[in-house]
């Protein structure tokens, strides 16, 4: 009986385990979604937060060195990534992928992960503590600037006014498209996870009776997001 009941009771733990996952996954790509039309809304309020979360790293990264006697060479490693993440902000919103600018900022991420892997490798620490540590440390910055990349076609009415802003194709305002009859072009999370969510209607359609569950993207024209 005993047996049963463990058997049981780890079905019951692998079954909401995974259910939870999936919930956390919708709420991940809800959060995601709504944080990156916030960005694409408050363009300017995000340059200002990015620019005060990378000094405040480099903060962290004196406190690392000066009270927690971390490796210098580490630390120094990784605060040059933050420098090298500053640069882009320069254009911000824009971001040339073909940039040096981006290229370094992706090379400095790389290394960064390099140092403090080979850092976390050689001490003992629990998943949770190196975790938070990276998003902290590691993470944190290059997110913001994942969920606001523009890719150099979105921004609000006045965006093109940013130093070395290119035009948009339309000829307008930065994020507006006259061949779109003026409607603000979304940035590269939101064209993401609108595609994201257009192929799960279509497949949810498909899979479930009746129709599927009612989508938002039966009509191609329609781009409102979630």
């Amino acid at each position: 009986v005993a047996g049963a009941m463990e058997l049981v009771s780890n079905a019951l733990v692998y079954v909401g385990g995974y259910v939870f996952l999936v919930f956390m996954a919708v709420c991940l790509a809800t959060g995601l979604y709504y944080l990156a039309e916030m960005v694409e809304e408050y363009t300017r309020l995000t340059k200002k937060v990015l620019d005060w979360a990378i000094k405040v790293t480099l903060v962290m990264h004196a406190l690392l060195l000066v009270i927690d006697r971390m490796p210098f060479m580490t630390l120094l490693i990784s605060g040059a990534s933050q420098v090298a993440y500053g640069r882009m902000l320069k254009r911000f919103p824009f971001i040339d992928f073909a940039s040096v600018d981006f290229v370094g900022a992706l090379a400095a991420l790389g290394a960064t992960h390099w140092v403090w892997v080979r850092y976390f490798h050689s001490t003992y620490h629990s998943t949770e503590y190196v975790l938070g540590f990276f998003f902290m440390i590691v993470w944190f910055v290059p997110f913001g600037f994942f969920i606001s990349i523009a890719a150099n076609e979105s921004v609000l009415p006045g965006g093109a006014a940013v130093p070395g802003a290119p035009p948009t194709a339309g000829g307008g305002l930065g994020g507006y498209d006259q061949r779109n009859g003026g409607k603000k072009s979304r940035n590269v999370m939101l064209q993401l996870l609108d595609f994201l969510k257009m192929q799960w209607t279509k497949f949810t359609e498909k899979v479930l009776p009746a129709g599927g569950i009612p989508g938002t993207y039966r009509d191609p024209g329609y781009n409102k997001g979630w």
